[in-house]
């Protein structure tokens, strides 16, 4: 539809379609629906005048045939016949569940990350959904908080280039619209959601405006210049606002100085939320401020239904709900939905899911996300050893993590198993469970019986670790499977101690007294505390939760088929005492070395160390790199940097180089380092290659407390970091 025609359809609407159009609604309150929600579902209190086929926007609802039904009945009933947005939970993956973001920021495989979503958004558009409310651009440096498996880590560089990978993959070119195969991204959660005090879920989070504009607000920033469609507020007070109510937040950052003239929708009851936070005194209260901030729609309260009717008898509230209605259906127009209200419903391909193609694609990354943590040579496995898996997760299909209900089936889940009997002969493996995955099955409600009857009854815990030593007693090798189970991450699931729960430690030092190399396969939402363990494995594989094809990808590097390229994209700490403990901190100026002072008076801990125990950047792989500087160049816009890197293996292998930042002095103080550049490097066999990167001159700029950027002449240092291996170049601007 043309924008005349456009403006001719916006200027028929009556004000209760205006209002209507600014609902967003839980699907399981319009039609029959199991889907996971994440806030109350009690009775709304929506107005008995509010016509549901008139609202704007019903969200998780992922059945194509009864978003078939849903939109029939809306264009049946709508007055302007103004086709309903299906919005969705989709994280990562519909049903192709790839391994968490988490895992994917660090393959730095920003490629295969694109078409990872491209494969997601293909899924969901062929099921009828028209946006997903992913990418999460949240920094995060506190693991207690369970939603870092969402999120691109600690890193902003890392983030950024994750945000600009997935909003393309989704979104495709936008020259003409939205193709087909395409859905809208949703970026959330805005802003600084990542950073709540005490890692506790929906808690405040306090920070300076230098460490907001130089870090928190990077990733959105990049995802917004990627052409974004929508943005999701947050449920935090940032710097005593609630980011759901905060014009400075909303209007002057997002739309003003980020440009962004698209649909900014709140998360879960978050206008409704402005009342508990003390920010508005009543829900009409709210709404107002709500509308002020620039919200256009309101997920899942009363509070625009209710309030918005006497609201917009004030002209300026009346403008500013114009401009959210306006914005709406520039949206719909941008899916094509005028013309195509039934877009990626019934085709042929609706609901063609879980491909061939997006098996592989889940393959790869699975390969390019698992971290080798430490191996002394135990790894890979040898073909003709007798190999004991232990642990849960060696045959459990419950690997999606906590996002994954929302769309995912565990059932098409490869298990372990299934992915090691595909590199070694069955009577080389033996199985034994270790423990069981859950203490009860209680807490999954009316899902209780499918997830028992999918994971098995629970045994007693002695029982189960006599059995796994006497498997392992067996073997040549142990491969041990451990760690969260998917319930202890995500949303909701904030920790205040991250160990490993006991059952797992007495399995872990039961199997080390049995003498055999023990290598640990560790499935997480998030980094945990392994100090007590780490010294009683040989060697350590991290893989997250790996999603759909995570026994094929993990067994491909178990085996050797694959070798680890993947860095940590969030760092291990040693103890909680040490959180938050990131890379790009700030140096103090009374370092732990290079310092005048006596120990006593240094910036140390008394009882633990300063350093974590797998620091962000950490991962190791099957091969032997090496790396060099060569020569630089400063132009006028752009900095180039030449170095070489060699495979020194007598085998094919690909890396990581990580180039870092370390700016000292200027005039606000930066970052000990700071990750500006990465190039995954694929060699053949003693293979040297000479590799350019061209840096603009603005990545070495920073921001003050009052948003001004600058840009210093001096010397700058880069640091390369290889396997492991860091080696300085200064450069002169």
């Amino acid at each position: 539809m043309d924008s005349e025609k456009l403006k001719e359809l916006f200027q028929q609407l009556t004000p209760e379609e205006k209002i209507a159009q600014t609902i967003q609604l839980n699907g399981s309150l319009v039609i029959e629906n199991e889907v996971m929600t994440t806030g109350p579902m009690h009775d709304l209190g929506l107005p008995p005048n509010l016509k549901i086929h008139e609202i704007g926007s019903i969200y998780n609802v992922n059945d194509y045939q009864k978003l078939i039904q849903l939109q029939r009945e809306t264009l049946e009933h709508s007055r302007l016949k103004i086709p309903m947005l299906f919005m969705s939970d989709v994280i990562y993956g519909f049903r192709t569940i790839f391994p968490i973001p988490l895992a994917q920021a660090g393959s730095y495989d920003f490629d295969l990350i694109e078409q990872a979503a491209e494969m997601t958004a293909k899924e969901c558009y062929q099921n009828g959904l028209h946006v997903i409310f992913s990418p999460m651009l949240d920094l995060v440096r506190d693991p207690r908080w369970g939603r870092v498996m969402e999120s691109p880590g600690e890193d902003v560089y890392t983030a950024k280039r994750f945000a600009q990978s997935v909003v393309t993959g989704y979104q495709g070119d936008l020259t003409h619209g939205l193709a087909e195969n395409h859905v809208a991204a949703c970026i959330k959660h805005f802003a600084g959601y990542g950073a709540p005090e005490a890692g506790r879920e929906y808690n405040t989070v306090d920070m300076s405006n230098q460490r907001l504009f130089n870090e928190y607000l990077q990733p959105y920033q990049a995802a917004i210049e990627a052409q974004a469609l929508l943005v999701m507020t947050a449920f935090n007070v940032l710097n005593g606002e609630p980011a759901t109510g905060s014009r400075w937040l909303n209007r002057e950052i997002l739309r003003e100085r980020f440009g962004f003239d698209g649909v900014l929708v709140s998360d879960h009851a978050a206008i409704k939320e402005l009342v508990p936070h003390g920010f508005a005194k009543d829900e009409r209260e709210a709404a107002q401020k709500g509308l002020e901030a620039g919200v256009d729609f309101d997920m899942m309260t009363s509070v625009y239904a209710t309030h918005l009717p006497e609201l917009i008898k004030q002209p300026e509230l009346a403008a500013l709900l114009d401009e959210a209605v306006w914005r709406i259906l520039v949206l719909k127009n941008q899916l094509g939905l005028f013309e195509n209200p039934y877009r990626g419903l019934r085709t042929q391909h609706t609901g063609e899911v879980l491909s061939d193609e997006a098996k592989e694609l889940a393959v790869k990354l699975v390969e390019k996300s698992c971290v080798l943590l430490k191996n002394d040579g135990s790894l890979p496995l040898k073909k003709d050893q007798t190999v004991a898996v232990i642990g849960p997760y060696g045959e459990s299909r419950l690997t999606l993590g906590f996002w994954a209900s929302v769309s995912g089936k565990p059932q098409d889940t490869i298990p372990l198993k299934t992915g090691l009997l595909q590199h070694f002969a069955a009577e080389n493996l033996i199985f034994a469970r270790g423990y069981n995955l859950f203490d009860s099955y209680e807490q999954f409600g009316p899902l209780k019986a499918g997830i028992e009857q999918l994971n098995g009854p629970i045994e007693p815990e002695d029982q189960l670790l006599v059995e796994a030593v006497k498997a392992a007693e067996a073997a040549e090798v142990i491969v041990l499977t451990f760690g969260e189970q998917f319930m202890e991450s995500g949303e909701g699931a904030s920790k205040a101690h991250l160990q490993l729960p006991l059952k797992q430690i007495r399995l872990i030092q039961a199997l080390k007294k049995t003498g055999k190399p023990l290598i640990g396969v560790l499935y997480t939402g998030r980094p945990l505390v392994l100090t007590q363990v780490e010294p009683l494995f040989d060697s350590l594989l991290l893989v997250w939760y790996p999603g759909t094809m995570g026994g094929i990808g993990i067994a491909n590097l178990l085996s050797g088929q694959a070798s680890p390229t993947a860095k940590l994209s969030m760092t291990f700490p040693r103890s909680e005492g040490q959180i938050p403990i990131y890379s790009a901190q700030l140096p103090t100026g009374r370092p732990l070395t290079d310092s005048e002072h006596s120990d006593r008076f240094l910036s140390k801990y008394r009882d633990e160390s300063n350093e974590p125990l797998f620091a962000f950047g950490t991962g190791l792989s099957y091969g032997m790199f090496t790396g060099e500087w060569l020569e630089s160049a400063v132009l006028s816009e752009t900095i180039q940097l030449d170095y070489r890197i060699k495979n020194q293996a007598e085998v094919a292998g690909e890396t990581v180089v990580q180039i870092y930042l370390l700016q000292r002095p200027a005039s606000m103080v930066r970052p000990s380092r700071q990750l500006i550049a990465s190039d995954l490097v694929l060699l053949a066999p003693q293979e040297d290659k000479e590799k350019r990167l061209s840096l603009p001159i603005s990545v070495l700029g920073f921001y003050d407390n009052q948003g001004a950027k600058h840009l210093s002449n001096g010397t700058y240092r880069f640091l390369m970091r290889i396997d492991q291996k860091e080696t300085l170049l200064a450069v002169t601007i």
